[in-house]
């Protein structure tokens, strides 16, 4: 009887490349001593055996518009280092089926070498971005004589509309050669498909307000790393901790698993199956006299590289929780600003809010455009009051006007809001600022306003609009109090610019035209072009007496808007404002020229 041939066994993950080369040729030469023939170059390359505990292949997502992005499914960045071979994937990925002829992909990136040369450098990429893929798998990328290919559903585009001006931003080849390719973007950035043909193989659109997220964003709480802490100084430490989880907890939708206890396993999570922590928090405390000076450490679960390390903070002192949500701004901004390896969609809704405060035209509108699609999957509280919020950008940076609101339609929804929902006093808050300032219903957004801080005293723009709210219906003292507070709670925001504009507001308010400036200076530092910080600042220059350079902020609000009415919103101040207030502000702003 003849014995079938048989592959020796193999050696494992680690298993040298021209060991596997060998029992290929070895088994050939077998073959062809029985008659038969299997060519080498058509001979795939045989993958290493699966690491032990490993479930099968690792999946990943690909950010198409904006700055090109490969995220594991562990959260893990594994986008190629080099723009070429960046580019090369990300022509793969669009293509249909995944799959490429070598030729094709020689035109586009090598079309004026010599074929020789052209195969060559394509040979060295597929070689250098099997590198890149390895984790995903030795059989990631497959390459024969005529084509290049993905493994089938492995890398999905997370972006539904390919074509769009932010397909590969930033991804220009600085090489001869690339005119094909150069043609292929031009082809992506400038045309919009028709409403009935999608991208190919492009996924439906998620409930995201960007694709630039990985598949999974959690947060793991570690044990603080301490020496002989007393368990009432442990405490002390959860407790803080446990306060900037709760700000996480009323922004954004993000998991968090707590692992501090003794009885906890911390490891294994299923980070592969994109259940687990894709980031741990951790505190380390050093004890200084009585002090307990604590930082926390992020860091990612999959490379334990620490991403960012916080001031030290007491935990013992006064309105430390105001200090930890002010962390938990800090904390979010960090996870926002690793882009494609840890913002997005799981930072929703807080991120729909931070492109709001950017202050950009083209980024609140096309925010709109993208809440409004959200809302044509499936009503939404919190996407009803988004876009509501989103109309008060609108309308007072003098970019349009307000389009979508309904100010009965935003009381039913936050009164079909559940009690325990966290997101709730968010919600209460950015509905109850459109009502004051769409339509001057003033007590209905006042309770809206007062309802969200009794359910969380320690949220910075709900404090903001408090202050605003209060003020104007003329409780000085206890605007004056809010907004204090809304600056020490929001020390680190991103848009600490708009609660100094409030300062200036209610400074002004007190009759300290010298405070009033200097928080509007404050506003106007950290953002140049706000409308806002602008208005209030000629407005304080008015009141102080200050004519001329009243006069050049009205100048600079006309050169940032031009055909900007400053007569409708000193119209909307005045009404607003307490009546001392306003016969000052009218008088200053006649005697510097900018009313009549």
């Amino acid at each position: 009887m003849q014995r079938r041939a048989s592959l020796p066994p193999a050696r494992g993950k680690g298993e040298n490349a021209s060991y596997t080369k060998a029992r290929v040729i070895a088994f050939s030469a077998l073959l062809a001593s029985q008659g038969k023939c299997l060519p080498l170059d058509d001979v795939p390359e045989i993958p290493p055996r699966p690491h032990p505990g490993e479930t099968g292949p690792r999946c990943a997502s690909a950010s198409l518009l904006g700055p090109f992005r490969v995220i594991a499914q562990d959260g893990c960045d594994i986008t190629p280092g080099s723009m070429l071979r960046q580019a090369i994937l990300a022509v793969l990925i669009c293509a249909p089926r995944q799959i490429k002829t070598r030729k094709s992909l020689q035109d586009l990136f090598w079309g004026d070498a010599p074929a020789a040369r052209a195969s060559a450098n394509l040979r060295m990429a597929i070689y250098q971005l099997r590198r890149d893929l390895a984790p995903l798998g030795a059989d990631m990328l497959v390459a024969d004589r005529a084509t290049v290919s993905l493994a089938p559903g492995r890398i999905t585009a997370r972006d539904g509309d390919w074509r769009d001006a932010s397909f590969l931003e930033g991804l220009d080849l600085p090489m001869a050669g690339c005119a094909g390719f150069e043609e292929f973007l031009r082809d992506m950035r400038l045309s919009a498909p028709a409403e009935d043909s999608p991208a190919p193989h492009a996924p439906p659109a998620k409930s995201a307000l960007s694709g630039l997220a990985p598949p999974h964003l959690a947060l793991g709480l570690l044990p603080p790393l301490h020496v002989q802490l007393t368990r009432a100084e442990l405490h002390a430490v959860d407790s803080f901790v446990d306060h900037v989880v709760s700000f996480l907890w009323h922004t954004t939708t993000m998991d968090v698993h707590d692992l501090r206890r003794a009885d906890h396993p911390i490891l294994p999570l299923p980070i592969e199956s994109g259940r687990g922590a894709s980031h741990w928090l951790q505190p380390a405390v050093e004890k200084n006299g009585r002090a307990l000076r604590t930082r926390l450490q992020l860091m990612e679960a999959c490379t334990r590289r620490v991403l960012w390390v916080s001031d030290p903070i007491d935990p013992q002192v006064p309105h430390s929780a105001d200090r930890a949500h002010a962390v938990g701004e800090l904390l979010v901004d960090r996870l926002a600003s690793q882009g494609h390896s840890a913002g997005g969609a799981d930072l929703f809704p807080i991120s729909a809010v931070a492109a709001l405060f950017s202050l950009d035209t083209s980024t609140i509108l096309r925010t709109e455009t993208q809440l409004e699609r959200m809302l044509d999957d499936g009503p939404s509280a919190m996407l009803e009051c988004l876009r509501a919020f989103a109309q008060v950008f609108k309308v007072h940076e003098g970019i349009g006007a307000a389009t979508t609101f309904d100010a009965v339609r935003l009381c039913d929804v936050i009164a079909s809001m559940r009690a325990s929902d966290p997101l709730l006093p968010l919600c209460q808050s950015l509905a109850g600022y459109a009502m004051h300032m769409l339509s001057d219903d003033s007590d209905i957004a006042q309770l809206m306003v007062e309802a969200a801080y009794e359910r969380n005293p320690h949220l910075a723009i709900n404090l903001d609009h408090l202050a605003v709210l209060r003020l104007i219906r003329g409780d000085i003292d206890g605007a004056a109090e809010a907004v204090a507070r809304c600056l020490r709670v929001g020390a680190f925001s991103p848009w600490r610019y708009t609660y100094e504009v409030t300062g200036a507001m209610v400074s002004m308010a007190r009759g300290d035209f010298h405070q009033s400036l200097l928080h509007a200076n404050q506003a106007l530092f950290r953002r140049p072009k706000y409308l806002g910080a602008l208005r209030y600042a000629m407005a304080g220059l008015a009141l102080s007496g200050q004519s001329t350079d009243a006069r050049r902020m009205m100048v600079r609000i006309q050169t940032l808007r031009p055909g900007y009415d400053l007569s409708d919103w000193a119209d909307g101040l005045l009404r607003r404002a307490p009546t001392d207030l306003s016969q000052r502000l009218v008088q200053g702003l006649r005697q510097s020229d900018i009313l009549h």
